[in-house]
C-alpha cells in the first residue's frame, strides 16, 4: 500500500517539472526575440550609465585598501626599541606605498552631513589710518583756509557732503583822485569814491587801484589819470607821518609837459594823504631819491603835501 503511494506521488511530480521548464524555454525564447528591442530600451534610457555611475560611487567610498607589506629585519640589525614600530624596509618587488591617501574631493564625500563645521575665526577691524591732528581719510582733497592751504594740508571731511561755501572776499572804501580836463582846457582835480579790495595794507591797496586807471562808469564822467601807463609801485614803507612811495623807471617820463608832471603827482600825494596817518609823501625812483621828475623839471627832493601844489 505504501509502495502504490509513493509511486503515484513519482508520476504526479515529473508532470509538474515538465511545466516549469517548458515555462523557462518560453521565457527564454520570448527574451532572445526581442533582445534587440530590450537593448534598445537600455541604451535610451541610460541604464548601463547609470549602473556604472552607481558603481564608480560606490567603489569611490569604499577604496580597496592594501596592506602594508611585512618586512623581515635582515641579519644583524638592531631590534627597534620598545613601544616604537620598526622601521621597514621594502623588499624587491614591494610597493613602496604603505597606505592609501583619497583625494580631497572623495575624503570631503565620506564626511557625515551632520558634522559641524568650524566657526569662522573673528577678525578684529583696524583703525583708521589717521594724519597730523585731524582725522583726515586717504579720499580727501587738499584744501586750505580762505583757498591758500600749505604742502600736506588736507580738509578734515572730503568726499561726502557739499563742500563750505568760499568766505565772500572783504571790501574797502577808498578814496582816489583822477583829473578832468574842463571846456577852457584847464586840468582840474576830481575825488572818486570807490569800494575796493580789502587787504593788511591798505595804502598799498589804495594806489594799486589808482594806479590802474579809471573804471568804465568813471570814464563816462570824462575822468581820466595822467599817471605813465607803464609806472608800477615797487614798494610802500610808512616812517613817522612820511610814506615812502617806490616807483619804477617809468614814473619819470610823461608826455604831457610840466602839467602832466604836476597832475600824476597831485593823484599820488593826495590819494596818500587821504590816510589820516601820512601827512606827506616821499617819491622814490627805483628805491633812489632824485631831485626832480622829469626833464623839465618838478621837484621831488623833498616829501610832498597838499600845500606843496
Amino acid at each position: 500500500m505504501a509502495s502504490q503511494k509513493r509511486s503515484s506521488g513519482g508520476r504526479g511530480g515529473a508532470p509538474g517539472c515538465l511545466f516549469w521548464l517548458l515555462l523557462l524555454c518560453v521565457v527564454l525564447l520570448l527574451f532572445l526575440v526581442n533582445l534587440g528591442k530590450i537593448k534598445e530600451t537600455l541604451s535610451r534610457t541610460n541604464f548601463n550609465e547609470i549602473l556604472q555611475t552607481q558603481k564608480n560611487a560606490d567603489d569611490r567610498k569604499s577604496p580597496p585598501v592594501t596592506p602594508a607589506p611585512v618586512v623581515q629585519p635582515e641579519p644583524g640589525a638592531a631590534p627597534a626599541p620598545s613601544g616604537e614600530p620598526a622601521a621597514t624596509k621594502p623588499g624587491k618587488g614591494s610597493s613602496p606605498a604603505a597606505s592609501t591617501v583619497l583625494p580631497a574631493e572623495d575624503a570631503a564625500a565620506d564626511e557625515p552631513a551632520d558634522a559641524p563645521q568650524p566657526s569662522p575665526r573673528p577678525t578684529t577691524p583696524k583703525p583708521e589710518a589717521k594724519s597730523g591732528s585731524g582725522a583726515a581719510t586717504t579720499s580727501g582733497t587738499a584744501a586750505g583756509s580762505g583757498g591758500t592751504a600749505g604742502a600736506g594740508q588736507s580738509s578734515g571731511t572730503s568726499g561726502s557732503g557739499p563742500s563750505a561755501p568760499a568766505a565772500p572776499a572783504r571790501k574797502r572804501t577808498a578814496l582816489l583822485y583822477f583829473v578832468r580836463i574842463d571846456d577852457d582846457g584847464i586840468i582840474v582835480r576830481q575825488e572818486v569814491t570807490r569800494q575796493i579790495p580789502a587787504s593788511d595794507q591798505p595804502l598799498t591797496d589804495a594806489l594799486a587801484a589808482l594806479l590802474g586807471g579809471p573804471s568804465e562808469e568813471e570814464m563816462r564822467r570824462h575822468l581820466l589819470s595822467l599817471i605813465p601807463e607803464g609806472a608800477r609801485l615797487l614798494s610802500v614803507q610808512v616812517r613817522g607821518s612820511t610814506a615812502y612811495l617806490n616807483f619804477n623807471e617809468a614814473f619819470m617820463y610823461n608826455h604831457y609837459g610840466i602839467e602832466g608832471y604836476a597832475g600824476q603827482l597831485k593823484q599820488v600825494v593826495y590819494t596818500a594823504t587821504a590816510f589820516s596817518s601820512v601827512q606827506d609823501v616821499q617819491i622814490l625812483i627805483e628805491g633812489e631819491r632824485h631831485d626832480y621828475l622829469g626833464g623839465e623839471g618838478v621837484y621831488i627832493g623833498k616829501p610832498l603835501s597838499r600845500n606843496s601844489f
